[in-house]
């Protein structure tokens, strides 16, 4: 769901963005109703920040979830690596495994903050 809710506000800020830059023309003047842009983009200021509200402790709370669990599975390989990952090869593949999707998690989680904030310095 948060990736859903970032993407499309950063596509409503890329439309703003692609539509504002038409209205300039090549010696730099604006030939457009400025108000409405104004408009515009307060207005989808306002909806990432009810965004960043109601998204805020979900992000928070997956963000330190991912990183208990890369801590949690680092410390069972290294101090009982003798019943995790030495005693079977399929511990092992799954250990691999389960720290491949925190990390992916913990990426993709980090990748939307950093895109959405991207997409909002710019304009």
């Amino acid at each position: 769901m948060n990736f859903i809710v970032v993407s499309f506000l950063s596509d409503q800020f890329g439309e703003l963005y692609e539509e504002f830059s038409k209205c300039v023309v090549d010696q730099g003047e604006f030939c457009g109703n400025v108000a409405q842009f104004r408009r515009r983009h307060q207005s989808i200021s306002r909806s990432v920040q009810e965004a960043d509200r109601f998204l805020m402790i979900s992000n928070a709370a997956y963000f330190c979830c991912q990183i208990v669990s890369i801590i949690f599975i680092f410390y069972s390989t290294v101090f009982y690596r003798e019943y995790t990952i030495s005693s079977d090869a399929d511990f092992a593949v799954l250990y691999i495994g389960w720290l491949s999707m925190s990390v992916f998690g913990l990426s993709l989680t980090a990748g939307q903050a950093i895109i959405l904030n991207s997409m909002v310095s710019i304009l």
